[in-house]
């Protein structure tokens, strides 16, 4: 059974919680407690998958919690339960939570946010990947779009269009802005994959107290290891998220195709950041090998960067259709899918990218993807491989100018 524990300081809305949720009793072992000190106590005994906490308490409120909790407890899925009126509030939890659903919670809203953590969860069976990716609240931006954001925030005559262009340039705070987005905090009918369409919907002072919340210059940031570039690996999520926008003929499509390549390679982020070891036996086993890293992963902890980079993604309430792409783009036959969309768009994209780079390296390049020529005959695109190929070509030359 899975260990849900529920935090707030009235008994009434506890009350409730316990009676709204009494048919999940054989499948969620439930604790309720009043406080902080009380749910701090409690991971001290004893593992919880998930937590679920009220933003506004007294002595110790939400968002201390669950930093307090990321610490003691890293594996356990943190949520957040709060008002709109506390919405300055939530923000100190954007580091922390993984989560934001609104006060009042429809019983079905919250069962479906705590199961969605739950299979999230059994998806990824080694421990210690899951406490890494647990640790991680805010991964590193480069300053330079740091500088522009807020720049362009302070503009009276900033627009929509000219927010989502400077945020899809980095996949930490793009990553971040979709979370808030589409969590049920702001109660859509619908999910949010593009960028342009989050801001218009957010609004600036959103945005910018999302950007403030996360930090993403504090001198205590973990350090990038030396054998992973940053600027070199923003650069690789451009090309691939421009190619894989112009395989795919809608606009709606090529908006989501676009987010899921920009977050395809995330996960090696967290663990470049949060799994410093792992990273390096990972490098050594690609030089050994000489394979691609995913291949290299495999052999290491049988854990990749994309399966890493799906489940937060996934924790972060993303649309299923971006972390199932992030997750699989490496092996996307292993997804039962028969027509081309964001996976297949996000695989084919990196392969191509990746070939294309390699191919100017002189056929050298540590990180050349295979093709899997099998899945893109299955979903009846081969015909156009000659055609994207080219297209490839275009992108790596334009981006190298």
């Amino acid at each position: 059974m899975r260990r849900v524990l529920f935090v707030d300081d009235e008994p009434n809305i506890l009350e409730g919680l316990r009676n709204l949720l009494h048919r999940q009793r054989r499948k969620w072992e439930m604790l309720f407690v009043q406080s902080g000190r009380e749910a701090l106590e409690v991971l001290a005994r004893e593992p919880v998958d998930v937590i679920v906490t009220d933003m506004c308490m007294p002595e110790m409120d939400g968002a201390t919690l669950l930093k307090k909790a990321q610490e003691l407890s890293p594996r356990s899925v943190r949520i957040v339960l709060s008002g709109h009126s506390e919405l300055e509030a939530v923000m100190r939890a954007v580091p922390v939570a993984h989560q934001f659903l609104c006060k009042p919670c429809e019983p079905a809203v919250l069962e479906s946010a705590v199961e969605r953590a739950c299979n999230l969860q059994s998806l990824m069976n080694e421990e210690g990947v899951r406490r890494i990716v647990g640790r991680v609240g805010n991964l590193p931006s480069l300053p330079r779009v740091y500088s522009r954001l807020t720049t362009a925030l302070s503009k009276d005559t900033v627009s929509a269009s000219d927010i989502a262009r400077i945020l899809k340039q980095d996949m930490a705070i793009c990553a971040k802005v979709l979370q808030m987005v589409n969590s049920a905090f702001f109660r859509l009918q619908r999910t949010i994959s593009g960028i342009e369409e989050a801001v218009a919907y957010l609004g600036f002072n959103t945005i910018r107290q999302i950007v403030l919340a996360v930090e993403v210059f504090r001198n205590s940031h973990p350090q990038i290891q030396p054998k992973i570039s940053l600027e070199a690996l923003q650069a690789h999520a451009l090309l691939v998220a421009d190619l894989a926008s112009n395989l795919y003929a809608e606009k709606r499509g090529k908006e989501d195709a676009f987010v899921a390549g920009l977050l395809h390679d995330i996960g090696k982020l967290v663990l470049a950041i949060g799994l410093p070891a792992h990273f390096d036996k990972t490098i050594a086993e690609m030089k050994d090998r000489d394979c691609p890293m995913y291949i290299a992963e495999q052999r290491v902890s049988g854990v990749t960067h994309a399966e890493v980079g799906g489940y937060l993604l996934g924790l972060w309430g993303l649309p299923y259709p971006i972390v199932e792409a992030v997750a699989s783009h490496h092996m996307p036959s292993r997804v039962d899918a028969k027509e081309f969309g964001i996976l297949a768009s996000t695989h084919i994209a990196n392969a191509l990218i990746h070939d294309e780079l390699s191919s100017i390296a002189g056929g050298s390049e540590q990180h050349s993807t295979s093709l899997d020529l099998g899945y893109v005959e299955s979903i009846g695109v081969e015909a156009r491989l000659p055609e994207w190929r080219e297209l490839a070509r275009q992108r790596v030359a334009a981006g190298s100018d």
